[in-house]
């Protein structure tokens, strides 16, 4: 693997040797064997990278793996701007510029006047993300504050999430194939409802900032790096990512603990001094929601105590409906339901099967991770050299290491294959599940598990248990002596998940591409009721606009657009 050649570089010659001698012994039995000095898979002596396709050999570099180790994989960066660019033509096609839900509240509470910096000094700034004043006023003095351009902001903001998961999965040395599942489950259209409403875009740019974050974790783990410099990302996850910040505090926090248990703290210092970051973020941002005050339609008087005790039905289904839209989106679950197709208990069983997935491949990682050598398989053949030692004694020794740390470098390559990162996204999608039921129970509706709105927040969990099975169905070409029969059942076990994933994913997109003209008529629908507001009931403009808090509202939102949008033509 392409991440301990910084770490084994130093390795004498001798070890070289003997590594060619059980290479050569392997090969009398057709297998392969493990190399000391790259800890990679060679048969006569030709690297062969340890991630393989679903069961087909390759050999060589990488299909696209281009440039030297650790630059950007530019052939899957362009696979996957070319996903987002049809992400944001499928945006463009299915809406049209006009305001409606969550737009009406933004219009009414900040663009009615001008700017002040007075405005980031309120006690509850922390929930209004601070980072969207910025967007928000570029919007209003470049493009008249324009819909589209916090459209486009999301897609690109979820271009920019995917180049530290790329990046993990090309380090990795991960086939295309699994490279190429893994984005069409990325760029699922599950979460049109964040896509289509523009607003949500703060959201998708959080996301770039949250998976570069655990990259930067993943990495400085496994080159046991310092760790003071990533102390700098909890503030800035605080300015970008509102609520969503908890989630990602409440993994690293998770995540430390587990590393503190297993033994495999590597800079105490820079720890404890990002430990101290994210409890501070977190606590500024709890005090600073302590002053918010929320608008919920049709939410009941009821506390979490009351719920579990009285309503101990729906919090289960709540729970299985969130994990299930991961495999049908929240769209087909909602038309099987109302076509008699299955009923709740129906879902509950689809929820089942993603959450047995999900702690299938969490046990699987705690495993490989306890089971390692404490030092996270960072520096398992980091020999120290011993002076007075000639070049016979010093070959004698190598070999002796070489047959003494055999089993042990080959548990350390596992944990130290698999990562922080896959352990850190299934954390955050987690608590991200758990987040959205304690904010979302006092409606009583199981159904707003599997909203659309949501499915960005789950998703997490879904890639990286993707990447922990594709690197346990990859890490038995690194080991020696694996039988066939496991390799035969890793495979099988990967590509029925795999499978079954793909075609609910599938499902998904057609059925959110058929959709998209009838979407645009419901954009077009209140592009009209916008231009004689007043002929219209206030229940009627509700109704159209998506906004339960008075029809006067609406009317002040539209005139104050129409304000801005004549300051900008006239400063243009």
């Amino acid at each position: 693997m392409a991440e301990y050649e910084g770490e084994t570089r130093n390795i004498p010659v001798a070890g070289v040797e003997v590594s060619k001698t059980l290479t050569s012994g392997m090969e009398a039995f057709g297998e392969q064997a493990l190399d000391v000095k790259s800890f990679g898979v060679e048969v006569s002596g030709k690297q062969v990278p340890l991630g393989q396709a679903f069961g087909a050999s390759a050999s060589g570099k990488h299909l696209l793996s281009m440039g030297k180790e650790g630059k950007l994989p530019i052939a899957l960066l362009l696979l996957s701007f070319l996903m987002a660019l049809a992400i944001l033509f499928y945006v463009l096609l299915s809406t049209t510029d006009v305001l409606y839900s969550d737009y009406i509240r933004l219009v009414n509470s900040y663009l009615g006047k001008p700017f002040q910096l007075g405005d980031l000094l309120q006690k509850d700034i922390l929930t209004r993300i601070p980072l969207t004043y910025f967007f928000r006023e570029i919007n209003r003095h470049s493009f008249g504050y324009t819909l589209i351009f916090d459209r486009v902001l999301g897609v690109l903001g979820l271009f920019l999430a995917s180049k530290p998961l790329l990046l993990f999965m090309r380090k990795k040395q991960l086939p295309f194939s699994q490279q190429l599942l893994f984005l069409l489950l990325f760029y699922s259209l599950n979460k049109w409802e964040m896509l289509l409403n523009g607003s949500g875009y703060i959201h998708f740019l959080a996301f770039s900032v949250f998976y570069d974050y655990f990259y930067a974790l993943d990495q400085a783990f496994s080159k046991k790096s310092s760790l003071l410099v990533l102390s700098i990302y909890p503030p800035f996850i605080l300015l970008v990512a509102g609520p969503y910040c908890l989630a990602v505090f409440l993994s690293c926090f998770a995540m430390f603990f587990f590393l503190a248990l297993g033994k495999k703290l590597w800079d105490i210092k820079g720890t404890i001094l990002l430990l101290i970051s994210n409890g501070l973020c977190l606590f500024l941002y709890l005090l600073s929601n302590h002053y918010a005050v929320y608008e919920y339609a049709g939410a009941e008087s009821i506390s979490l105590r009351e719920v579990l005790q009285n309503h101990l039905l729906f919090v289960v289904k709540f729970i299985f409906y969130g994990f299930s839209s991961m495999l049908v989106s929240g769209e087909n679950l909602e038309k099987l339901l109302r076509d008699g197709v299955i009923q709740g208990k129906g879902i509950v069983l689809i929820g089942s099967f993603v959450l047995f997935f999900y702690m299938f491949m969490t046990l699987l990682y705690l495993w490989r991770f306890f089971a390692s050598s404490g030092n996270g398989g960072g520096k398992a053949f980091a020999g120290k050299g011993k002076e007075g030692l000639s070049s016979e004694q010093g070959q004698e020794e190598a070999k002796n290491q070489v047959g003494k740390s055999s089993m042990a470098a080959e548990k350390s390559v596992e944990t130290f294959y698999f990562g922080l990162l896959p352990g850190l996204l299934l954390l955050h999608g987690l608590a991200s599940h758990a987040l959205v039921f304690l904010t979302r129970y006092m409606f009583l509706k199981e159904s707003y598990a599997f909203q659309s709105r949501y499915a960005l927040q789950y998703q997490s969990a879904l890639l990286g248990a993707f990447l922990i099975l594709f690197l346990w169905k990859n890490e038995n070409r690194a080991s020696l002596g694996k039988k066939a029969r496991t390799a035969h059942g890793r495979l099988t076990f990967c590509l029925l998940i795999s499978g079954i994933f793909l075609l609910g994913t599938l499902w998904t997109d057609s059925s959110e591409w058929r959709k998209s003209m009838y979407r645009r008529e419901h954009y077009e629908r209140m592009w009209i009721y916008s231009h004689d507001l007043s002929a219209y009931s206030d229940e009627e403009l509700e109704d159209v606009f998506e906004y339960h808090h008075g029809g006067e509202r609406i009317r002040k939102a539209f005139a104050i657009w129409e304000q801005v949008k004549k300051e900008w033509r006239e400063g243009r």
